[in-house]
């Protein structure tokens, strides 16, 4: 059939409400294999990435593989020391060490919009660092100090990197124990500071502190929520001040500075009386993304939620005031909300350390039972309707949704022209159908609208044009073909030289597949994948 015939049959895309699971790929690094792996929706291992030994994997916008790896020579548990970005084909583009006589990065890492990257560091000090800040000395032990940070970092060269920003547990402390140190004050009285007392024991690792485990941060509020697993608390901070802002206690939109502007799950942290602890060992926090249910709020995995081999689930819904700012409650000095607004819990996964969840687009909620190697995916009801079991018994420290189906190996053409190669990623289930590659000049938005309701992330112009009637040629290599039974296929746009002239340095070529059944009705749509046209 004709791709123009194909282009406006009548469609429904896959992944609509006839179907329960969300569609989509997964991506997570088990902790042993040494590879980086996209899973389908059958389960199908469908592209990996080599690695050393990954902690952390992220996807960022552009399709970029962002990864905190383990450098080697670092002893605390879950240290990584190493921050790289690797495209598609495994080209590394960034591979950055981020541990010193000083700091060791370690867990989490999050993306940033604007490129950067949040990462996690121990700042590694001495016991009588801790002491001089108000530690009672009969709570301290091994030869080093451990309270973490958080760094922004800026990507300025292939081996390395900047610190924009810098926030440090160390400058936001409280204590009732030593009278002549300067943190000493009423516990109770500063939830904003962490009491360097609590807890008596370090439970981790000597001088492990606060082991931090997770990072989110939320662009529309500049917000960071980083979790301490010590603690038992997770913990909100204002991106939006300075770094000398962020050492100190005003400044920033909030105007508290680097001081917490709230925390939530073991209100024993900041002695409120008699209330209950609701988080315990906790990892992953996130804020949900924008066009989720529950947009804004906050989901995190309750690692021990009844302090007795079971995990759970929850989602917290953020009391703000009417300036848009977390607040105590008056009659009780706690952090809200009491309650979550969801929570899923069932005997059957547990697991004690690792792990995480993530909201996804259609309500399901994707949980990660690290421990056990163990994915699956939950409707709002509680009702499973995927799994996956990781193979070799290996741990996953979290796993992600990817909405994400079409990579290129370059993002830059220049003008004089190329090659651009593309990488297409289906389901398995979709073996044996057809796709075909299209590309625009004029934007991916508002798109094409196909009959039926499935929109096409492109603009109709004359490459659009080009592509659907020129389809295998010498231009266009193996843009119209079948899916292949591992659910890939790869195609090829070459640019020759003159198609391109200097007016169009700067401009965004678009690219997105179709997916057709046998009977020539779209099935699937790819997100857009931009190439800026270069000097």
């Amino acid at each position: 059939m004709h791709p123009l015939r194909l282009l406006a049959a009548a469609s429904v895309l896959i992944g609509s409400s006839v179907f329960a699971q969300a569609p989509g790929l997964r991506l997570f690094s088990p902790l042993g294999p040494n590879v980086t792996q996209l899973i389908d929706g059958q389960g199908t291992v469908v592209h990996t990435w080599p690695d050393l030994l990954t902690v952390s994997a992220h996807m960022e916008a552009d399709g970029t593989l962002l990864r905190g790896m383990v450098a080697p020579g670092l002893t605390l548990p879950g240290t990584t020391g190493r921050l790289q970005r690797m495209g598609f084909d495994g080209t590394v583009t960034w591979d950055l060490i981020v541990h010193d006589a000083t700091r060791w990065m370690h867990h989490d890492i999050e993306p940033m919009p604007n490129g950067n990257v949040l990462v996690i560091v121990a700042d590694r000090l001495t016991p009588a660092d801790a002491i001089a800040n108000g530690r009672d000395p009969a709570k301290v032990s091994g030869v080093d100090w451990f309270p973490d940070a958080i760094l922004e970092i800026q990507q300025t060269g292939p081996n390395a990197g900047q610190i924009v920003w810098e926030w440090h547990q160390h400058d936001h402390l409280v204590q009732d124990f030593d009278s002549t140190k300067a943190s000493y004050g009423v516990v109770g009285d500063h939830p904003e500071l962490l009491d360097i007392n609590f807890p008596p024991t370090v439970v981790i690792s000597n001088g492990d502190w606060n082991h931090a485990n997770g990072i989110t941060y939320d662009p529309h509020n500049d917000w960071i929520i980083i979790s301490y697993r010590s603690q038992s608390e997770i913990y909100m901070i204002d991106h939006s001040t300075t770094s000398a802002e962020a050492a100190g206690h005003t400044g920033g939109l909030r105007g508290k500075g680097g001081d917490f502007l709230w925390r939530w799950g073991n209100p024993a942290a900041y002695r409120v009386p008699n209330a209950r602890q609701k988080l315990n060992v906790q990892h992953d926090p996130q804020f949900i993304r924008d066009g989720h249910p529950g947009e804004g709020n906050i989901t995190v995995f309750n690692n021990d939620a009844s302090q007795g081999f079971m995990s759970s689930v929850i989602e917290l819904e953020l009391p703000v005031d009417a300036n848009g700012s977390p607040f105590v409650d008056p009659a009780t000095g706690e952090f809200g909300p009491f309650e979550p607004v969801w929570r899923f819990g069932e005997s059957g996964f547990y697991s004690a350390f690792v792990s995480g969840a993530q909201r996804l687009e259609n309500g399901n909620t994707l949980i990660c039972s690290g421990q056990q190697g163990y994915l699956f995916e939950v409707t709002d009801v509680g009702q499973t309707v995927w799994s996956h079991q990781v193979p070799g018994g290996n741990f996953v420290f979290q796993a992600k949704d990817i909405q994400r189906r079409l990579w290129s190996d370059v993002k830059e053409i220049p003008v004089v022209g190329g090659p651009i190669n593309f990488f297409h990623v289906f389901d398995t289930s979709l073996a044996g159908n057809n796709y075909l590659l299209l590309g625009s000049f004029s934007g991916a938005t508002p798109g094409l609208p196909l009959t039926g309701g499935v929109n096409l992330p492109l603009n109709m112009d004359a490459l659009v044009n080009a592509m659907l009637t020129l389809p295998n040629s010498p231009t266009f290599v193996n843009t119209l073909g079948v899916v292949d039974a591992t659910g890939r296929a790869d195609s090829t746009v070459i640019i020759p030289p003159g198609e391109l002239f200097s007016a169009l340095i700067g401009l965004e070529l678009n690219f997105a597949h179709v997916v057709f059944d046998n009977f020539g009705t779209p099935i699937e749509v790819s997100n857009a994948t931009s190439v800026t046209v270069i000097p």
